[in-house]
């Protein structure tokens, strides 16, 4: 990367580049001011925009918060996930009752390991549904084709003469 792109850069990106640098290339400061073409001092200044400082034992650049009350930038990711817990707590607390109760559905490491080929199989439509709605209602977190996966090697496995 030329310095100016670098420069370029957001504060957040340009820290996730340094520290990336840092942590996979095994470089220190110094290496990366060169790498980038940029004078050492002015690499440091501008690496302590928007707050971020190095932490030498680390050897990676952080937030600096001033006010633990007042975090300007707060992870998306983390956010998603807290929001999908909430939605789905009933959901995964049901999944955790059957698992303790060991009596949960589970796919064979198999199933994700197979060449996958499609196929079309004729069935009666309310069957169908009913296997559909039985899937959502208590496998969510499981995608249908591996459910019907389990289920043929299920039956291939009790009813081989092998």
């Amino acid at each position: 990367m030329n310095k100016d792109k670098f420069l370029t850069l957001d504060c957040k990106q340009r820290v996730e580049f340094v520290n990336d640098l840092l942590k996979n290339k095994g470089y220190d400061l110094h290496q990366v001011a060169d790498f980038i073409s940029v004078n050492y001092s002015t690499f440091t200044k501008i690496m302590q925009e928007g707050d971020y400082v190095y932490i030498k034992r680390e050897n990676q650049y952080y937030k600096f918060v001033r006010n633990e009350n007042v975090i300007s930038e707060i992870d998306n990711s983390a956010d998603d996930l807290t929001a999908f817990l909430t939605e789905n707590i009933d959901v995964l607390k049901k999944i955790i009752e059957k698992q303790k109760a060991n009596d949960d559905f589970t796919i064979d490491k198999k199933i994700f390991a197979s060449k996958l080929s499609t196929k079309t199989f004729r069935m009666p439509e309310e069957l169908y549904q009913q296997f559909v709605l039985t899937c959502e209602k208590e496998f969510p977190h499981l995608k249908i084709q591996d459910i019907i996966a389990q289920l043929l090697l299920n039956f291939s496995n009790n009813y081989s003469n092998d």
